[in-house]
């Protein structure tokens, strides 16, 4: 009991009509920066994020030294805070060359707008080492007063993907 209409087509998986295929999508309206800007307490947020995952690596290096046998002088201290800022200087840069933020701006769902131009990415992570050795403090400017804003020469955004 095959009809013409119970068969299946051979090249049912393609589309039939490509006339739309080139047309480009609207674009949806882009929301004010103002809308977008992160408040007060998520720029505190990325500063102590950031205090946070300095805290973690360096943590990890005293339990090294601990799990090696060794107990913890005032030296093994000073190397673990030294390695702990190394590790977030250079996961930084990587971080805002690619996801345009800091762990702790992305820990916090703060990012830049767009991407960060090669030539400012050290005084971008510079600005944000500042926040951090201050606990925030810069935060309290706001994002559009903010010295990763000007560091960067684009403006900070929420993080709304996740």
């Amino acid at each position: 009991m095959t009809s013409g209409h119970d068969e299946i087509p051979g090249d049912w998986d393609t589309l039939s009509d490509r006339s739309g295929a080139g047309a480009e999508m609207p674009a949806s309206p882009e929301p004010a920066p103002a809308e977008l800007a992160p408040p007060v307490v998520l720029l505190l947020a990325t500063a102590w994020a950031d205090l946070v995952t300095m805290l973690a690596v360096c943590t990890g290096a005293l339990v090294a030294v601990m799990v090696a046998g060794q107990r913890p002088a005032l030296p093994a201290f000073a190397w673990a805070a030294a390695l702990a800022v190394l590790w977030w200087v250079v996961a930084s840069v990587l971080l805002v060359a690619v996801r345009q933020g800091t762990p702790g701006m992305l820990l916090a769902a703060v990012r830049f707008a767009g991407a960060v131009p090669p030539g400012r990415v050290p005084g971008v992570v510079a600005a944000a080492l500042l926040g951090s050795l201050s606990l925030g403090a810069t935060g309290l400017l706001g994002a559009r007063l903010s010295p990763l804003s000007a560091a960067a020469a684009t403006p900070l955004v929420t993080d709304d993907a996740g």
